[in-house]
């Protein structure tokens, strides 16, 4: 969850630029909450229970996930950045979602929530609480962002690129 809050954290003043876009107090202060409550509960719950081999490919599902996410901030900001402004995404990795880094975001919080589960459950509850939070803070988000670019590009170009999830929303 350290790993996942200093990439966060990282990305946001590696790939910054100037926008006309803003945020609220209130959702930078929730944001802000949300990193460091999740944090201490998790530290609060107990340490997780040893899962063998098991563990690994969590791991690796992790550390895959992290990257793709990565990947397409990277891209987004390439994208803004070279075209100097604000372009509809086709990323070569995620052609039919419009918002994959946020299908990435929500996956990392699943198999964390797997991954940090303590001796006596199967699942961090915490983490699964956290898990879908995020999906549906995202998700409100996702949907307005696919109306921007209905707005900004036409109804034609967005077409029948799905929010999130492949190939359902």
């Amino acid at each position: 969850m350290f790993l996942q809050g200093l990439r966060r954290m990282l990305e946001s003043h590696i790939h910054a630029s100037a926008s006309k876009s803003s945020m609220s107090l209130a959702h930078w202060v929730l944001g802000l909450a949300f990193y460091l409550s999740i944090n201490v509960a998790i530290w609060i719950e107990g340490p997780a229970r040893p899962r063998g081999h098991c563990a690994l490919g969590l791991v690796a599902a992790v550390l895959t996930a992290q990257a793709l996410q990565h990947s397409y901030h990277a891209y987004l900001y390439r994208l803004r950045i070279q075209c100097k402004g604000y372009q509809l995404p086709s990323h070569p990795l995620f052609p039919n979602l419009l918002c994959p880094h946020y299908t990435c975001e929500v996956v990392i919080y699943a198999l964390l929530s797997i991954m940090a589960a303590p001796a006596h459950s199967t699942v961090n509850w915490t983490l699964l609480c956290a898990t879908i939070f995020v999906a549906t803070n995202l998700g409100v988000t996702a949907a307005g962002t696919k109306q921007w670019y209905r707005d900004r590009y036409g109804a034609d170009k967005v077409g029948s690129r799905n929010r999130m999830v492949p190939w359902v929303w």
